[in-house]
């Protein structure tokens, strides 16, 4: 029960077992050197080191000291935990009682105590060492010679026959012990290069986890810039909902009234009326004519029924307020995104340039989609009016990050990205994406790849989206598009520096497009 009780308090609290190197804290608790150094690297990143048992803190990595005197008490308690017939080595030729040996003969496999030792052949070739239990270890497998030699070049062990085979011929050998230290030096210059290695990979491994850390942090306040955005927008839209529901129900009590106020007035004639029916009816059944005559003479004329004109709404001041409302969302989104550091123009504002659109490309009235015709629109000469089938957007784009989505045709082919203003009318080097103005998506012959100076990648994608999301960043030279179905996905970004103003365009051979609102 003692020795149970001793193995509780000789156990780390890391790794739950016996001691091994155990070293002391300051705060006076006791750990594996190991256990405690592997802790207090993951706790770098945090800058306070503690100790695992009181918490005490450290502002800088303490001195790991070793602590002899619990490193005794460990080995002396380990050597009591083994079995004494299991660990000592006894006199073969004692038979009456088990006196302990003090050598053992590699020749004649047998141990021997102070008093057999001195009958012992003091022979060379019978070779003493400590005792052992195993000393056929100790000999060679195949010539049972005592092992003497090392082979470098086969990193093996040898006995003095096999220092004459064949196979070790001209290998360079040593003896066990020459090898042994030879090694020892080796692994212990080995020691400084691990040590500069193992400073290496812990630099690179806190880097990482800072890096890490700063990524976490850095979605935690993403997260709650998106969700103060959206619930500052949504606060406003429900406000700018009341208002425009406020004014149609304003409307509506307006004219309910109305109508109740005229079916009151015309539910009294109706009863007025009824009681007059029902009186002469009376009268009528009176069959004494001079009864019958002196009644009261009963009026059957009728007062001028009043017209009623129905009201309705007045969809006119109900649509002002709506898109009222909806400018001042508008107003809103753009407030709280320079708020939250959105900063992102949506390009709403997008249309497409009558003069810069090929002759054959319809345009809608709204300026906002594109379609290849076999039609001659037959529009007046201008000098940015292209010759191939291609139409520019007017926005001209100098600065900033800009976003906005477009739809295409599921047939022909078409292109749509970005090029300067100077790009060629006409001619091979005037299609867009075939030339180093221009930055743009091609889909063509069922295939999407993405075209930059007349070079062509493969875009991630089987098949185009009707939706497409593109993204300019001017200033740092980014074109990135994005596939939009029910989740977004990237499709290919084009690096580059801009130093020209940017115009949206597209190229459509039987195909359309159209730039969403």
């Amino acid at each position: 029960m003692a020795s149970s009780g001793l193995s509780e308090e000789l156990n780390c609290s890391i790794c739950l077992n016996i001691y091994t190197n155990p070293v002391m804290l300051n705060c006076g608790h006791n750990f594996c050197e190991l256990c405690i150094s592997i802790l207090w690297i993951r706790q770098k990143v945090s800058g306070i080191y503690s100790c695992p048992e009181c918490r005490a803190e450290f502002k800088t990595r303490p001195v790991l000291q070793k602590n002899l005197n619990l490193c005794n008490t460990v080995e002396r308690y380990r050597s009591t935990q083994e079995n004494p017939a299991d660990t000592k080595i006894f006199c073969t030729y004692c038979a009456s009682s088990l006196v302990p040996a003090i050598k053992t003969c590699l020749r004649c496999e047998a141990s021997f105590c102070e008093l057999h030792l001195k009958n012992h052949s003091k022979s060379t070739n019978h070779t003493l060492i400590e005792p052992s239990n195993t000393p056929e270890d100790r000999k060679c497998p195949v010539h049972n010679e005592l092992l003497k030699y090392f082979c470098v070049q086969d990193s093996s062990l040898m006995c003095t026959s096999c220092t004459m085979n064949w196979k070790h011929k001209d290998h360079e050998t040593e003896l066990l012990n020459e090898a042994s230290e030879k090694e020892k030096m080796r692994l212990k210059e080995f020691i400084p290069e691990l040590s500069s290695k193992m400073d290496e990979a812990e630099k690179k491994f806190w880097s990482l986890e800072k890096n890490r850390n700063s990524f976490q942090q850095e979605s935690v306040g993403l997260k709650k810039r998106v969700t103060s955005l959206f619930g500052d927008i949504r606060t406003a839209l429900n406000a700018l909902e009341n208002i425009v529901l406020s004014e149609i129900t304003k409307q509506e009590i307006c004219i309910s009234t109305c109508y109740s106020e005229y079916i009151q007035k015309l539910d009294e004639r109706i009863q007025d009326m009824y009681c007059k029916k029902h009186h002469i009816e009376e009268v009528c059944k009176i069959t004494d004519p001079l009864i019958f005559l002196k009644q009261d003479a009963i009026k059957t004329d009728f007062e001028q029924e009043s017209p009623f004109y129905a009201k309705c709404f007045n969809m006119q001041l109900i649509t002002v307020t709506l898109m009222s409302a909806l400018n001042k969302l508008s107003e809103v989104i753009l407030e709280r995104k320079k708020k939250y550091e959105f900063n992102l123009e949506d390009s709403t504002d997008l249309i497409l340039n009558v003069n810069t659109a090929n002759h054959y490309i319809a345009l809608s009235d709204d300026l906002k989609k594109a379609t290849d015709t076999n039609q001659d629109k037959s529009r007046p000469h201008h000098p940015e009016r292209f010759i191939t089938q291609q139409v520019l957007c007017t926005k001209k784009i100098t600065s900033g990050i800009h976003y906005w989505e477009i739809q295409t045709s599921d047939y022909g082919d078409w292109r749509v990205g970005v090029t300067y203003n100077n790009v060629k009318r006409k001619g091979d080097n005037s299609l867009i994406g075939a030339n180093p103005e221009s930055w743009f998506l091609k889909w063509f012959e069922e295939q999407l790849t993405a075209d930059e100076d007349d070079e062509s990648f493969d875009v991630n994608s089987s098949v185009p989206s009707p939706d497409i999301g593109i993204y300019l960043d001017y200033d740092y030279g980014v074109l990135s598009f994005y596939e939009l179905s029910d989740s977004v996905k990237h499709l290919y970004t084009f690096l580059s520096d801009f130093h020209r103003p940017l115009y949206a365009g597209f190229y459509l051979n039987e195909a359309w497009i159209k730039i969403a609102k």
